[in-house]
């Protein structure tokens, strides 16, 4: 089990070192502030270009996103049973989230419940176009969504560089959360974590599994 989780960081070291850093900086920025510093200073540091930027690429950690990639994968990755992996990973981690959300956090609040003052008298900026939640906020299913979605693609990726690419999207989708004010950094930290570790442990289990043939190979080429 180690020894192989050791190889998937070894072959996958830019998505990882990529991921570790993610932590290390949101680690440091919660062990710093508390999150309603945090989160007023981000939300100040606020343009029309970002708001627009944000508004959009916080759709990677929809569940249909998700959901697009999956039925990709069964469509067109070059073994069928990635697909498999994708809905099992995809599946657990927002299993896993929602009960957080719903049954063991249910009483976290959002920023805009957190500051209703701030947000009513307009000392907090509002994004154009974005519904303010203010309930079931901890952890964040968006940033869970976006990491398992990510790490999976990591991790059936044969081209190691595309590991840059997919940590830059997993984290850009997770802080829009913050930006967007949905989400507090804690939200999104453990958020990526439900959706990494568990992708990673779904992924091991699945590939170690014996696959009939049919499973190992394309669903348009099969011999």
């Amino acid at each position: 089990m180690f020894l192989r989780i050791k190889n998937i960081f070894s072959n996958q070291l830019y998505f990882f070192v990529g991921y570790a850093l993610f932590l290390v900086f949101f680690g440091i920025v919660l062990y710093s502030f508390d999150k309603k510093t945090s989160s007023f200073w981000i939300n100040q540091h606020w343009n029309i270009q970002l708001d627009s930027f944000f508004k959009y690429i916080t759709h990677l950690g929809d569940g249909w996103s998700a959901f697009v990639v999956a039925v990709l994968l069964i469509l067109f990755s070059p073994k069928l049973k990635y697909g498999i992996y994708a809905i099992g990973s995809f599946m657990i981690t927002a299993i896993l989230t929602q009960l957080c959300k719903r049954v063991f956090f249910s009483d976290s609040m959002r920023p805009a419940h957190e500051y209703f003052t701030e947000f009513s008298t307009g000392q907090w900026h509002r994004v154009d176009g974005v519904e303010l939640l203010t309930t079931n906020s901890f952890p964040s299913g968006h940033a869970t969504s976006a990491f398992s979605m990510f790490c999976l693609l990591t991790l059936i990726s044969k081209n190691k560089s595309f590991g840059i690419v997919f940590i830059v999207f997993a984290s850009l989708a997770a802080f829009s959360r913050v930006y967007l004010s949905l989400h507090f950094i804690e939200d999104i930290y453990v958020g990526s974590l439900i959706g990494c570790v568990g992708t990673i442990i779904v992924f091991i289990f699945l590939d170690s599994l014996k696959w009939r043939s049919a499973f190992e190979q394309s669903l348009f080429k099969r011999n």
